[in-house]
This record gives C-alpha cells, structure tokens and sequence, in this order.
C-alpha cells in the first residue's frame, strides 16, 4: 500500500507529501545521533530524497525494442 501511495505522490509531484511520507522512517533513524545534529541531519537526508527523486525521474527506461535492439548488440 505504502508503495502505490509513494507512486502516485511522485507522479503528481507533490513532494512536500512525499517527504511525509519518509518523515517516520528519517525521525527513527535520527534517534542513533547526537541532540544536536537531529535538525541539520534531517533536512540534509530531506535533501538527499529529493536529489535522487529527480535523478529517478531523468532515467529514460527503453521500450521493448530498444531493449532487445540492446539486448541482441
């Protein structure tokens, strides 16, 4: 379920809903560091779903023919 919510937040672009989506899993992940750096670190893992969202996006995937014309090379 949580996979087709993440799927169609992408399509749509709603990132903000996106990062919520996260949220949890980068909260329980932060209570491994120090008080201090929970913000900073936050925001920086925040950043680093949004690069590699946009580079996902950017990847062309070939179609069938494509494939097989690379397949067969």
């Amino acid at each position: 379920m949580m996979e087709n919510e993440i799927l169609h937040q992408v399509e749509n672009k709603d990132l903000e809903r996106l990062l919520e989506i996260f949220r949890p899993a980068i909260k329980k992940s932060l209570h491994h560091t120090r008080m201090q750096e929970r913000e900073d670190l936050e925001q920086e893992i925040s950043m680093k779903i949004l690069e590699k969202l946009n580079y996902l996006q950017d990847i062309k995937t070939p179609d069938f023919f494509e494939f097989i014309e690379y397949s067969i090379d």
